[in-house]
């Protein structure tokens, strides 16, 4: 009778990876809202039938060098990121994810929404969201980025990840066998104050994120409109609007209202072998009239990369496995009304995936930084890195 146990117990946790590989490795028949969006993880273990976690990690080794002396050496664990979903009916489903970064220095809730159905065009959402500036910041888990670093002007003018308390709406549209149009729409928190006050180099959009308790009690209105004639192209635009100042207090107008404006263009293609990827944005910002002509009043950056897979079963031993090479420019300009104060890059890329979850990214960067007075800072810089769901 203990024989009989012990084998069935042997076999039944032998039967664990194998469901698991199959559940990596299955495609989904029906095409997810947002490709390698929070509703498109390989999620690896479901618990209790109905809830499905997994994660991300990734480890990064760098060198960089800006105008001949070394200015990174050295090892990083970068993120690791775990994510949850769980459905709760048929109509309603959670969906979460927190961020470790640089070795657990910052905790970060960075999506926790609660959406619920109505229909396939409109469904509510509210929680923690990941707001729809730009396809990038919807999409940006390492084991799906192509390069170790991510475009200057997702982490330098959008912020990414952007996450913002808020509520709305999302939903798509069909259009004949393959087409579609998707859309959300959220009234958000919006940015504070520290975008001009948390940098010593000027107006840094980033610097105000964390806007958790809205600072002004004036919601700001952030929505992405996507159009997809099939699976090989979608184009996205998208745009966040809303006061970061305290311009009044109990009725008490203490301040002029002032906006920030971002507007956002991006597109994703297959064509000819190539993927293709590119991301535009552009940012206004009203200044008090004491900085005027100290501060940017708009920022613009753009990014664009291609990239060509190769040698699939190449390694015998990993016969999913395959190559990839690839190559990105990225602009990020501070102040568009000045000569300097930008930085471009080209990067290119060789990288290698024993499973499509899994990349070993090898990267050079090149690139030159000018001040607000532009001088110019050349860089260069060797980045290795690893990144895998799990």
């Amino acid at each position: 009778m203990r024989s009989i146990l012990l084998i069935a117990l042997a076999a039944g946790l032998s039967a664990i990876p194998l469901r698991a590989q199959e559940a990596d490795t299955t495609r989904r028949r029906e095409r997810p809202f947002v490709e390698g969006g929070v509703y498109d993880k390989p999620y690896l273990t479901r618990l209790l039938g109905r809830t499905a976690i997994g994660g991300y990690a990734e480890a990064h080794a760098r060198f960089a060098r800006v105008d001949g002396a070394t200015e990174e050496a050295g090892f990083e664990a970068k993120r690791w990121n775990i994510f949850a979903s769980t459905a709760i009916s048929d109509f309603v489903r959670l969906g979460a994810e927190v961020e470790f970064e640089d070795g657990g220095r910052e905790i970060k809730l960075e999506y926790a929404a609660v959406d619920i159905a109505l229909h396939r065009s409109l469904t509510f959402r509210a929680g923690m969201l990941l707001s729809p500036l730009g396809r990038f910041n919807l999409v940006h888990d390492s084991p799906q980025n192509e390069f170790t670093d991510r475009p200057l002007v997702s982490t330098e003018l959008i912020g990414t990840a952007l996450s913002e308390p808020g509520l709305g709406f999302f939903g798509l549209f069909p259009f004949g066998r393959e087409g579609r149009l998707t859309y959300e729409l959220y009234a958000v928190n919006g940015f504070h104050e520290g975008l001009l006050m948390e940098s010593a180099d000027g107006i840094r959009i980033p610097e105000g994120r964390g806007n958790f308790e809205d600072n002004n009690r004036s919601p700001a209105m952030v929505g992405r409109v996507a159009y997809s004639p099939g699976l090989e192209l979608e184009v996205g635009l998208s745009a966040h609007h809303g006061a970061y100042n305290v311009f009044e207090e109990e009725g008490l107008e203490l301040d002029e209202r002032r906006d920030l404006t971002i507007w956002a263009v991006d597109f994703d293609a297959s064509l000819a072998g190539l993927r293709l990827a590119g991301e535009a944005a552009f940012a206004a910002v009203e200044l008090p009239p004491s900085l005027e002509g100290l501060f940017a009043r708009r920022q613009r950056g753009l990014y664009v990369e291609v990239l060509r897979d190769f040698g699939a079963g190449w390694v015998r031993t990993m016969p999913r496995s395959y190559f990839s090479v690839g190559a990105r420019l990225d602009v990020m300009d501070f102040d568009s009304e000045l000569a300097g104060d930008l930085e471009r890059r080209v990067t290119l890329g060789l990288n290698f995936r024993p499973t499509q979850d899994t990349a070993v990214k090898l990267n050079y960067v090149r690139g030159v930084e000018r001040d607000r007075f532009n001088n110019a800072a050349e860089m260069a810089g060797i980045l290795f890195s690893v990144a895998t769901y799990f």
